[in-house]
């Protein structure tokens, strides 16, 4: 038994496929299966139900399973802390964020912390909201960002910070000239928003309603960009997180439009296991980010 094998045994009870295992480690899938046999025959357990269709884990694997982590964890960190006793930390920090928060809220901070830590390695994804939950749960990420977040067993939700929702619109739309709006006053418009289910839609819909008004749907996009570019291109008006239409407002692409007598604070936090330590690239991200916000918001 060798450290090798408990990480693939751990990748593989993850993605149940030797063939994503195989790909993610750049080896054969009959290397893979050799390592696995060699784990198994070390422990003398069947650790992994095989047909040709599935791969599952057995009630054995399950049970060696956290431990597995546990010691992989271990491994890693006795790597990082030793180099950071020696004033150098390295390792990865995998993130993923939604299309509303992204770079508008990430980059300067990305920038800074790369070029103080050069050898941590951050890997940056755009997913939704409920594909990020699951990405924790499955240990596929270590941090997540997400709006108006909720709940869930084994995720702890770190309040990060909270941005605005505001209305846009094209230049020639007629509520461009307006600095500030009530939502009653787009009673009727064409409207782009995003898709169903996405929680900022949700919370623009309460808003919606909250305020009797109705809109034209003319269109629905889960990415802000073409969101952005449908209210350019005239095509209707929308609600957007402010900070996701600095440059088009700079440029005078787009109007940034403040809404009246409604409640469009929107908050986002930062998601990690609750139920495992994280190394210590991840907590040092996590402290680094908090604290930049903070930063940010006293200037």
């Amino acid at each position: 038994m060798n450290l090798t094998q408990l990480k693939l045994f751990n990748e593989l009870a993850r993605e149940l496929s030797f063939v994503k295992v195989a790909k993610l480690n750049h080896i054969s899938q009959p290397a893979v299966s050799v390592h696995i046999k060699k784990l198994e025959h070390a422990l003398g357990q069947q650790l992994f139900s095989r047909t040709s269709q599935t791969t599952e884990l057995t009630p054995e694997g399950l049970i060696i399973l956290e431990d597995v982590k546990e010691i992989i964890r271990l491994c890693e960190n006795i790597k990082v802390r030793a180099d950071f006793s020696q004033g150098v930390l390295e390792g990865h920090v995998r993130v993923a964020a939604i299309h509303s928060v992204g770079m508008y809220e990430l980059g300067d901070f990305l920038a800074a912390f790369m070029k103080m830590y050069p050898k941590v390695i951050v890997h940056l994804e755009y997913r939704h909201s409920d594909e990020i939950y699951q990405e924790i749960h499955k240990e596929r990420i270590d941090v997540g960002i997400v709006a108006y977040p909720h709940s869930q067993p084994g995720i702890e939700a770190i309040p990060y910070a909270e941005d605005e929702l505001v209305l846009i619109a094209g230049n020639k739309h007629w509520v461009s000239h307006k600095k500030a709006v009530s939502l009653q006053q787009v009673h009727n418009e064409a409207f782009i928003t995003f898709g169903e289910k996405i929680p900022t839609r949700i919370a623009i819909d309460k808003l919606l309603e909250s305020t009797r008004t109705t809109v034209d749907i003319r269109m629905t996009h889960n990415n802000i960009y073409t969101l952005k570019k449908a209210v350019e291109a005239e095509l209707g008006i929308a609600i957007v997180p402010a900070a996701t239409v600095n440059e088009e407002v700079e440029r005078g692409i787009l109007k940034r439009i403040k809404i009246k007598d409604a409640e469009t604070r929107r908050p986002i936090s930062i998601l990690r296991q609750s139920n495992r330590k994280s190394s210590a690239p991840v907590n040092l991200f996590i402290e680094k980010l908090l604290a930049f916000n903070q930063h940010r918001n006293r200037g």
